[in-house]
């Protein structure tokens, strides 16, 4: 039904705010509210979203037919409980998204990492193969006018299926792809096996006549595919793999890769460094080409895909010195970032800034933190970015610069903020540095600051 008015708790996160767009571009009155930073309701007020910045019951409209609630709140927030006061139907975010999947030919995108990149390469693989999909991406994409959302037909909808909170067993994917598997969001899953179980159920529920493509690299994803009762394609550099990259070389600023598939060789160009870049362009690749049969087009929207917001973004130069940022708040996601910087830039120091996210991931794996951190030159450590979930924890980023400098090079130190990181920065970078900051939390704030 068109029309509807429904309010948004939470309307600034990277899907919530594209879950609003989604609405109106359905025809629906949405509001909302927010106490964040602004970062996505910025842009949705200009849309003529109606959006209040602070949380109070008095801001809910006396008739509405809906509400949903990011999952980062919950009963102790003044609307959430004020809706279920006045008997209103209340949807948390995955509970909302889902009902809308069972409508579409949904392209799920899940795994550890590499969710955002491939969901974005997957859409615009689609787009250059005339789908026009509708698509959920949790980050700004470089040249859409909407953020992470995509207004695009009835037909095929795409969206990025995060695993924290299980918000996986709400969704009804026709086809999934799945990155990777490693153990993360300790302050919800116990164990690593309940973190599997999730993938598990996710990819049991994809239709026979759906598909699943899925990396071929990681063992766990090996594991948890054998429980698929639909088509399964795999990928990767393996000779397991059904699609086999044989070949990377970089030109230039972009990166070429031949992989071979059903006994023939393509090749696919990517405005990005990597192997981790290389494999989730291949499973786009592949899922436009399964739904497709197109190779040409398939190829052409990888190649027309310049990249995400905040996901190995390239931010110009600082007195000559290379910058990048990036999302990777996860040890396996920064282990990528670094080893593919060194790839592309054998002769610079890399010089790594990174903002711990949450107390409890970087208490669970500070070990594995400062391992991959060490493949940098010099290593900056922010102090910990809590969540709204959690205000402080039994771990500092002082106890991530101690595991670090065990090594006799004393390469690391904690700064407080990013006011403290930008005089580093000032006083610190030479052209002979790759300048790279790495983090969920607000430390892509510090090239605002120079």
């Amino acid at each position: 039904m068109n029309n509807q008015n429904i309010y948004i708790i939470g309307i600034g996160g990277a899907g919530t705010s594209a879950l609003a767009r989604l609405y109106q571009s359905q025809g629906h009155n949405i509001s909302g509210s927010d106490d964040g930073d602004g970062f996505y309701t910025k842009s949705l007020k200009k849309e003529s979203i109606k959006i209040f910045n602070s949380f109070d019951k008095k801001n809910i409209p006396e008739k509405i037919d809906f509400a949903v609630h990011s999952t980062a709140f919950n009963e102790t927030n003044s609307e959430i409980a004020e809706i279920k006061n006045r008997g209103i139907k209340l949807f948390s975010y995955p509970e909302a998204l889902g009902k809308i999947t069972k409508k579409y030919f949904t392209i799920a995108v899940c795994g550890t990492h590499g969710k955002t990149t491939t969901t974005a390469m997957t859409t615009h693989t689609l787009i250059a193969c005339e789908k026009n999909p509708t698509a959920i991406v949790g980050a700004p994409v470089i040249g859409w006018e909407t953020s992470g959302f995509r207004k695009g037909g009835k037909e095929f909808l795409v969206i990025e299926a995060d695993e924290y909170q299980n918000k996986l067993a709400f969704y009804h994917p026709t086809a999934v792809i799945l990155t990777s598997i490693d153990f993360d969001h300790p302050d919800f899953f116990k164990d690593f096996d309940e973190y599997k179980k999730v993938f598990t159920d996710f990819i049991k529920r994809i239709p026979k006549h759906g598909f699943l493509v899925a990396c071929a690299n990681d063992k766990d994803v090996l594991e948890i595919i054998k429980n698929a009762e639909c088509q399964v394609i795999t990928y990767g550099t393996e000779n397991n793999a059904d699609a086999q990259i044989i070949n990377r070389e970089i030109v230039g600023n972009k990166q070429e890769v031949v992989f071979k598939y059903k006994e023939k060789n393509y090749t696919i160009t990517i405005n990005s460094f990597g192997l981790h870049n290389a494999l989730n362009a291949l499973g786009a690749w592949l899922t436009a080409f399964s739904l497709t049969g197109n190779a040409e087009l398939s190829s052409q929207g990888i190649s027309e895909f310049v990249g995400t917001k905040r996901r190995f973004e390239r931010k110009g130069l600082y007195k000559n010195a290379l910058l990048f940022d990036d999302y990777a708040h996860h040890p396996e996601e920064i282990r990528a970032t670094l080893s593919s910087l060194r790839e592309a830039f054998p002769k610079k120091n890399i010089v790594a800034a990174f903002h711990p996210h949450t107390f409890s991931r970087t208490k669970a794996l500070l070990n594995e933190f400062a391992r991959t951190l060490d493949l940098a030159d010099r290593v900056i450590i922010l102090d910990i970015y809590g969540s709204v979930r959690e205000e402080h924890g039994g771990v500092s980023a002082q106890d991530l610069v101690d595991e670090i400098n065990q090594d006799i090079q004393k390469k690391a130190v904690n700064l407080k903020d990013v006011d403290e990181l930008a005089n580093f920065m000032k006083n610190n970078l030479t052209e002979n540095d790759v300048f790279i900051t790495l983090g969920a939390g607000d430390i892509y704030k510090v090239y605002d600051k120079i």
